[in-house]
């Protein structure tokens, strides 16, 4: 399978309202893009990768391409849609085949011609055997043979893919057998066959990027790739969805996920806002490590510590980091309140790292790629069982469990249940008799004794009875 940056890109362009998120949906098989029927849902560039036959490429769904923009959001949909062409091998123009051609669609269809791009002309929501009669029409807008396809209904798709085809380049197609060797497997010495070292798989860590809205997410995106990746806007609820953005830093390679502004539950009003936090609540689930931005000028808020309290209740680690330092001017004063601020009003947090850092001058950006890769490899980390039990007889010489009305806790073994989230199961007598500040206890000798920095640690008990 071809390196992901060097996969050929198909862009997926036309005014709004056309189907243009149902088709990515549907080309790459998942339901990754936000589908309503309200206009300029898709903002950012969303990029995903689909396959048909031997043929591997990338997509990128766009915004509604408009000849006006009338609001800096809008103008900077219109540079998204622009830097989508200008990067891709083909682009798929789509127009909605159960309307007549608009003004918007012959606007958008020269902006697409000006780009010197092969271009696959797609008239969508062609539900209907009848409305193909109307496809004459569309070739007026000289952009070739309509391709007729319902991408809500599945229909058209072969084709479509048959016309991107004749713009991609030939897959390379390998085939793993070498029939010129003539070797009798059967008599063969098979001890004398070594078998090759698979090769070493680069991990990918993701980095769900989360926070109240404007406190900086898109701008940080944007600095950390030197380049306008995603839509940055004073307005809050600028970015919508979760967008995935490739990068890489010291041979290390690196998904970041710019996510939608996690607002307070009564502040969630359109239902296309109910959309945007489900993808930011999925994102933290599938992301190795979040960086919870908070905006260090302003502080704690309670929003800020739901968030936090999220996190830790899906088991994600974490790392705090606190933005718009530029802005602060006793910075060594201000850190120590912030940290004495964290400490008081979410002392469950004290284990997470915080850094800060600044999107205008770029202070400490990648020193937190340092951060996230050492709280990425404490997600990893694994306790073997036996390491583990000497452990809590050690724990159990400093301070015993506690007793009830003459009955003693006992902690008969433990082990590691799982990675993300970080688990351990301890098998004891009886569950009552153990309260929460032993279980504190035992998390904090746990995290002396062995780090886990950044990482919630979910302590189970499980009655088991006492071997005789």
């Amino acid at each position: 399978m071809p390196k992901k940056n060097k996969l050929p890109l198909v862009a997926i362009c036309g005014r709004p309202n056309v189907g243009k998120s149902t088709l990515f949906n549907r080309l790459i098989g998942k339901a990754r893009a936000i589908v309503h029927d309200e206009e300029g849902i898709t903002r950012d560039r969303y990029y995903g990768e689909a396959e048909w036959d031997d043929y591997h490429v990338r997509m990128v769904d766009t915004g509604g391409m408009v000849d006006e923009p009338g609001d800096t959001i809008t103008r900077a949909m219109q540079e998204q849609v622009k830097l989508a062409i200008m990067e891709a091998q083909v682009v798929l123009f789509v127009i909605d085949g159960q309307q007549p051609l608009t003004k918007l669609d012959y606007d958008a269809r020269d902006t697409v011609q000006k780009s010197g791009k092969p271009v696959v002309l797609v008239a969508n929501k062609m539900d209907n055997v009848k409305l193909r009669n109307n496809l004459y029409e569309y070739y007026e807008l000289g952009l070739g043979d309509p391709i007729p396809v319902s991408s809500g209904h599945n229909l058209g798709i072969e084709g479509l893919w048959d016309a991107m085809a004749l713009h991609l380049p030939k897959p390379e197609v390998t085939n793993d057998i070498d029939t010129h060797l003539d070797i009798d497997l059967d008599s063969a010495d098979m001890d004398l066959v070594e078998t090759p070292e698979e090769p070493e798989v680069d991990l990918v860590i993701k980095i769900a990027v989360i926070g109240k809205p404007n406190v900086g997410k898109s701008s940080y995106i944007n600095a950390i790739m030197n380049e306008p990746r995603v839509i940055v806007d004073d307005t809050p609820g600028t970015t919508r969805d979760a967008i995935d953005v490739q990068f890489r830093w010291k041979d290390q390679d690196y998904i970041l996920i710019d996510t939608a502004g996690l607002r307070r539950k009564a502040g969630i009003k359109a239902k296309v806002e109910h959309y945007s936090v489900s993808r930011t609540l999925r994102a933290v689930r599938r992301a190795d490590v979040c960086l919870l931005l908070m905006d260090a000028t302003e502080g704690i808020s309670e929003q800020d510590k739901r968030i936090m309290g999220y996190v830790i209740e899906n088991g994600a680690a974490m790392v705090i980091v606190w933005s718009k330092w530029d802005l602060v001017e006793n910075k060594e004063k201000r850190f120590k309140a912030l940290a004495d601020e964290l400490e008081f009003k979410m002392p469950v947090v004290r284990h997470m790292p915080s850094i800060t850092i600044s999107n205008e001058t770029r202070q400490r950006l990648f020193k937190t790629f340092e951060v996230v890769d050492k709280v990425a490899r404490e997600t990893r980390k694994r306790i073997s069982t036996g390491q583990l039990n000497k452990f809590i007889e050690v724990v159990k010489a400093k301070h015993n469990p506690p007793s009830e009305k003459g009955k003693h806790a006992k902690i008969l073994y433990a082990t590691q249940a799982s990675v993300k989230p970080t688990t351990f199961i301890f098998f004891v007598n009886q569950k009552r008799l153990f309260h929460f500040s032993y279980m504190r206890f035992l998390e904090n000798q746990l995290r002396a004794a062995y780090g886990f920095e950044g990482v919630p640690i979910k302590l189970e008990l499980r009655e088991e009875k006492q071997r005789k």
